[in-house]
């Protein structure tokens, strides 16, 4: 895995290595050969841990110019982010053109936590369905993914963004095709997902798991399901990315059967 992540003109470092902090004088011979791309403007370190549903963290200025706020440029779309106020991964970016490939033009779409808007406008870009409906509870991401769909030249009657909880803002409209890219969370949120689906509706579910709990989270969610009188069958599972020693983000592919 990577030793550091590229937002547009910022790249952001990681404060360890092996699990041991890394030296002052390490960063920034890290930083100085980052600074030799370029593309990259200013270096970053990461200095806490992604945390709570907002999913952010802190950074601390390494070399390079002062700013936290960029433009990334991914699978012919235009992003722009503050990378400290919100989530944004560019390793999820074969994640993001996979699934757009699985959509279908008369397909109505539901992004949830869709953050700045990555998903939403990646999948209008490549897919282009008949509408998108996002949820994001974060302020700052709903800002920057109003502004995203300018900068991408969306239209609004076809990418509608909503800023709130998904426990109180999911739409009562019934959608084909549900994302859920949910937080790291105990929280399953199947329940609020559910309710926008209809029969045949095909859900693309985020999980974090160690690989020897993953038969159990998806027991758990036919069982959630079946609690919520829906029946559900997960068909796919896709490993979409490692976020610890031997954990790893997976996309579960759930059809709903009524």
């Amino acid at each position: 895995m990577a030793d550091y992540d590229i937002i547009g003109s910022i790249a952001i470092i990681k404060s360890e290595a092996n699990g041991k902090p890394k030296s002052k004088a390490r960063k920034l011979k890290e930083a100085k050969k980052l600074l030799k791309q370029p593309n990259i403007k200013t270096v970053l370190e990461k200095s806490t841990d992604i945390k709570g549903r907002l999913r952010t963290f802190k950074t601390k200025h390494l070399l390079g110019d002062k700013n936290l706020i960029t433009v990334h440029k991914e699978n012919n779309s235009l992003l722009k982010l503050n990378v400290q106020t919100c989530y944004f991964s560019p390793r999820q970016s074969n994640d993001r053109k996979n699934l757009a490939k699985s959509i279908k033009r008369n397909q109505s779409v539901l992004v949830m936590f869709s953050g700045i808007g990555a998903y939403p406008i990646i999948i209008k870009k490549l897919a282009n369905p008949k509408h998108i409906t996002s949820i994001e509870i974060s302020k700052a991401c709903h800002q920057y993914a109003k502004e995203n769909q300018k900068l991408n030249k969306i239209k609004s009657t076809e990418y509608t963004i909503i800023q709130g909880d998904v426990k109180t803002k999911i739409p009562k409209q019934k959608f084909d095709i549900i994302i859920m890219t949910r937080p790291n969370l105990k929280t399953t949120f199947l329940k609020q997902a559910l309710t926008s689906a209809k029969k045949n509706t095909k859900i693309f579910y985020q999980a974090f798991s160690h690989e020897d709990n993953l038969k159990t989270i998806k027991q758990n969610l036919i069982e959630e399901a079946k609690q919520l009188k829906r029946k559900i069958k997960i068909t796919k599972t896709v490993k979409a990315g490692i976020i610890a020693p031997s954990k790893y983000r997976y996309r579960l592919t759930i059809h709903v059967l009524n």
